[in-house]
């Protein structure tokens, strides 16, 4: 099963309601896997599909239409998508009520993640195929998105092994 987007979504929306509310809650991707059949409106062919992939942004599209996610003990995670959508709004333990596509300049997504928390982004995961630890650091890197991750964080200064010396880094929560 392959819900990169929806466990992106979820951490998410699980910084930001922490940082609203004060409470941390476990938020539910399985939700999302279930429910979650949102098309983007620019690709009629981009639609969030379960196991099978889905965009961050209609993800958030369908959690401003939904309301919110549940906890993950009310709809826990199965790794399946062959169960049909349970979702009780009555048990929305965080709400959606907009959300913004952050610029790809470096400087706006740090500011981003300080101000808002945890930002789910799409990478190109070839690079993580052959990741030996340390800071990643490829040569090449496709445009090529096909992979969603949880950005947490960043540094100034990180041994990039690849590289044998200290680069700038990000440090991001996979879920594979």
């Amino acid at each position: 099963c392959g819900p990169w987007w929806a466990f992106s979504t979820s951490g998410a929306l699980e910084g930001a309601n922490f940082l609203a509310t004060g409470k941390l809650e476990t938020l539910s991707e399985q939700q999302l896997v279930d429910c979650d059949h949102e098309c983007d409106s620019s690709e009629p062919d981009a639609c969030d599909a379960g196991c099978n992939g889905g965009l961050m942004t209609t993800a958030f599209q369908y959690l401003l239409k939904s309301g919110g996610l549940e906890r993950e003990q009310d709809y826990p995670y199965t790794g399946t998508d062959r169960g049909t959508c349970k979702f009780d709004k009555s048990k929305i333990a965080a709400s959606v009520t907009n959300f913004t596509v952050v610029s790809t300049d470096e400087d706006q997504i740090a500011a981003n993640l300080v101000k808002h928390g945890p930002l789910a982004i799409g990478i190109n995961a070839v690079f993580m195929q052959t990741y030996i630890g340390g800071v990643s650091c490829p040569y090449i890197c496709g445009r090529h998105l096909d992979h969603g991750v949880l950005l947490v964080g960043y540094g100034s200064s990180g041994y990039a092994p690849i590289r044998l010396k200290e680069k700038p880094y990000w440090l991001a929560e996979n879920t594979w």
